[in-house]
């Protein structure tokens, strides 16, 4: 869709599913004046490209997917122009006033899950609706995966986009 489709349909329901970009286009879309989606369904989601802090060192051991420099590489090639802070790059880093209710899924095997934590207290500290499904022992994805906990995670997130997210 167009972004400019996005105001001539103004009583379409929208939720935004993402791995990493979601939050920051919903931010981008308040910012921009538009109006925010009827949730985000968050699932891994990179929401900080610097991956900087002391909890994210002993995560990459346990990670099957990711490591650390490749997820700074990928946040610096996201960035281009801008700087890996910027919040439409790492948004843990922006104003959660008024973004959309959240659906955030991540696993403890995943190396960016202590950011999904922060970012679901920051969300709701900005009176953001939060909901947090961490599941022990799963990598980064897990709610993508042909396993019983990405059916689970899957079953979640078609209710809550049935219910309109809101």
């Amino acid at each position: 869709m167009h972004h400019g489709d996005y105001r001539r349909y103004p009583t379409t329901r929208r939720v935004v599913s993402s791995t990493s970009v979601g939050l920051a286009a919903a931010q981008w879309l308040r910012d921009s004046g538009y109006r925010q989606p009827n949730g985000l369904v968050l699932i891994s989601p990179g929401v900080d490209a610097s991956i900087d802090r002391p909890e994210h060192k002993a995560i990459p051991a346990r990670d099957p997917l990711q490591d650390i420099p490749g997820i700074i590489e990928a946040g610096r090639l996201y960035a281009g122009d801008l700087d890996v802070a910027h919040p439409y790059v790492s948004p843990l880093n922006g104003d959660f006033h008024g973004l959309a209710p959240m659906i955030i899924f991540s696993g403890t095997l995943d190396l960016l899950y202590p950011d999904s934590i922060d970012l679901a207290a920051k969300a709701r500290a900005a009176g953001v609706p939060v909901e947090l499904h961490l599941r022990q022992g799963q990598p980064h994805n897990y709610a993508g995966m042909p396993t019983p906990e990405g059916r689970q995670a899957r079953a979640i997130i078609l209710r809550a986009v049935a219910q309109g997210l809101t």
